[in-house]
């Protein structure tokens, strides 16, 4: 008897353990296939989002030509007062009188329309006298010239209006030559200033910033902040940020320039090869290398390098490599160490932007959120570093910039 209810008794558990596997397993086989579904629409969902929000360009041999009037170019070479003429009249709030300029023009560089000056002038809002940047179109341009110059102008007014891009003051447009005012950034090129830190003393009346960690993601979350505006606001990429493209006051408020490119895509909608390819290879994203569409991740790519370049007061990306040799090593997985001056928070950060697969980079507002959590706990007060000193030479060969 006691051996027939042992056996019975064991009988009734293995009966109830088979009865209970069959209906637990296929519980939680169906349970994680539901996650699993709810996880791929939720990254299919993120992904349409962003591809809806984001510009997605394809790079061109050539521009398509903006739509004139038939022969307009033609016929307008030579009438340059009729040009001016019938300018957009949206224009005409933006106008400062000759009278306005206070001082001499001070020349600074070429630009790719004409000279590039610096002077002071009395702005027509009545905030007084203020130091600006001239664009100048130089005096023998030619009617599409003329044109290319005010539609430039058009894209300053409409896009140049977020505090880290670097504003229009106003322009000159009723006589040649045309001038573009833009606000003057105190500090300079970000890239130089970075250089600077590296000497060992200032030289006499020349700004020296103040660097620590805590400054690095504040510089970076500024630009960050501004490409988000180019990016939701305008449906625009930059396509060329690099630390040479940044200008910072003394109180570390920086600037976007180098807006070329994006005016491009502003008045035609794509990217031509040949611009595209103006831009140093060691900023690349891969998908840019090898001309796959172009979208805000590529963007992030470069963004990422910024990072690098302002952590390293100003070190060439890549050093170790010409730049040719840069994409082979990255399609087998290649990243830059981290810089001894990084913290491992900021440097995962950069290696985040360096995802070979676009939509596996971070978007603008999540890079803006991470930024500003990290800078709560950065380090504010030691000052960043480099012992060795940068021949210009030796830069330009290393970063691939002639």
């Amino acid at each position: 008897m006691s051996l027939q209810c042992n056996f019975s008794t064991s009988n009734r558990c293995n009966v109830n353990g088979v009865n209970n596997g069959v209906i637990i397993i296929p519980v939680i086989l169906g349970f994680s296939s539901v996650v699993l579904i709810i996880i791929v629409l939720w990254k299919t969902c993120k992904m349409k989002q962003e591809r809806e929000r984001a510009p997605v360009l394809i790079l061109q041999d050539k521009h398509e030509p903006v739509k004139r009037l038939e022969n307009e170019y033609e016929l307008m070479t030579n009438a340059t007062e009729w040009i001016l003429a019938a300018k957009d009249p949206s224009l005409k709030r933006w106008e400062i009188p000759a009278e306005n300029l206070t001082g001499t023009l001070e020349y600074m560089q070429s630009g790719s329309y004409g000279p590039i000056y610096k002077a002071n002038i009395l702005t027509t809002d009545g905030s007084g006298e203020v130091k600006a940047v001239f664009k100048s179109l130089h005096d023998n341009a030619n009617g599409k010239e003329i044109l290319d110059f005010l539609d430039l102008l058009k894209f300053h007014v409409k896009i140049c209006n977020h505090e880290s891009i670097v504003k229009l003051l106003g322009c000159r447009t009723e006589t040649l030559p045309l001038y573009l005012f833009l606000e003057y950034v105190s500090g300079g090129c970000l890239l130089h200033s970075l250089w600077q830190l590296r000497e060992t003393e200032a030289r006499s009346g020349e700004v020296v910033l103040r660097l620590t960690e805590k400054s690095v993601y504040s510089i970076v979350k500024q630009v960050a902040c501004g490409l988000d505006y180019l990016t939701t606001k305008h449906k625009l990429i930059h396509g060329d940020i690099a630390a040479r493209n940044i200008l910072i006051h003394e109180d570390l408020t920086v600037k976007l320039t180098g807006l070329s490119l994006a005016f491009d895509v502003y008045k035609t909608g794509t990217l031509s090869s040949h611009k595209a390819a103006q831009v140093p290879i060691k900023w690349l994203a891969p998908e840019r290398v090898i001309k796959r569409p172009i979208t805000e991740k590529s963007d992030t790519w470069s963004f990422g390098i910024l990072i690098y370049e302002v952590v390293t007061l100003g070190s060439p990306p890549y050093p170790e490599f010409q730049p040719l040799e840069i994409f082979p090593k990255l399609q087998r997985n290649y990243r830059m160490p981290k810089p001894s001056n990084s913290s491992n928070a900021l440097y995962d950060l950069m290696k985040h932007c360096w995802q070979w697969k676009p939509y596996d980079r971070p978007n603008w507002s999540e890079l803006i959120n991470k930024l500003e959590s990290l800078m709560n706990n950065a380090d504010g007060v030691k000052l960043l570093q480099v012992a060795d000193d940068l021949d210009l030479n030796q830069y330009k060969q290393a970063a691939g910039v002639f």
